[in-house]
């Protein structure tokens, strides 16, 4: 099976990719869902299909790979806030931590016993804004992925927050808004590629450093 610090490896690169391809042809992309699809397969075909395989401990055989993975946490995702009762969240991208696949089911029985269930060791998610979308709208869906990749409940060993832009004219005022809350961020890579009209920019918003790109809040 491959190892952790190689899955950190090959999803770096691939992300790196994405950005790449999304600077040259920003319209290849027709939902945030091909994005995620787009680097779904980037991410697989980088190592053997062997490699990617698994058993948990109920002896189910699978891979590390996976979409739409639940978060140990629960939410109000209205209220951005952790709500005991809440409904749970879901992280676009999810990789198991390989270490521990034989040690956690593939899906557990009852929703309160998170402790057995596989655990996310690498999270993505994504975020396309465009066209007519509202400035609230735009703030509040990078706040949700926040809350999920940043909740000490999830364990997220690496996490990355891919916000795409192309064509808004709210893009001053959307950075202007969220500069506080990422500007310090240490932890999670958040990664900003936008498209208006002929204006190309690409860039960190987090402290945290990523391969080549530099922040755009130094």
């Amino acid at each position: 099976m491959v190892t952790k610090d190689r899955l950190v490896k090959i999803t770096e690169l691939a992300i790196d990719n994405l950005i790449t391809t999304f600077e040259e042809c920003p319209y290849l992309f027709y939902t945030e869902s091909d994005l995620h699809c787009y680097l779904y397969n980037e991410i697989l075909r980088s190592t053997p299909l062997n490699d990617w395989r698994c058993k948990t401990k109920n002896g189910r055989l699978s891979i590390l790979l996976h979409k739409e993975y639940p978060t140990k946490e629960r939410y109000s995702a209205k209220n951005l806030k952790p709500k005991a009762k809440g409904a749970r969240g879901h992280f676009d991208l999810s990789i198991w931590n390989p270490e521990q696949t034989e040690e956690r089911l593939f899906r557990v029985e009852k929703s309160t016993d998170f402790k057995n269930e596989q655990q996310t060791f690498i999270a993505i998610e994504f975020d396309l804004i465009e066209g007519n979308d509202s400035l609230e709208q735009a703030v509040h869906h990078f706040k949700w992925d926040l809350l999920k990749l940043r909740g000490t409940k999830n364990k997220i060993e690496h996490g990355y927050s891919l916000v795409f832009v192309r064509d808004w004219v709210k893009t001053e005022r959307f950075l202007k808004i969220i500069r506080k809350e990422v500007a310090e961020e240490d932890r999670i890579v958040i990664l900003y590629a936008e498209k208006v009209r002929d204006n190309r920019i690409v860039g960190t918003l987090s402290k945290k450093t990523f391969l080549k790109y530099r922040s755009l809040f130094e």
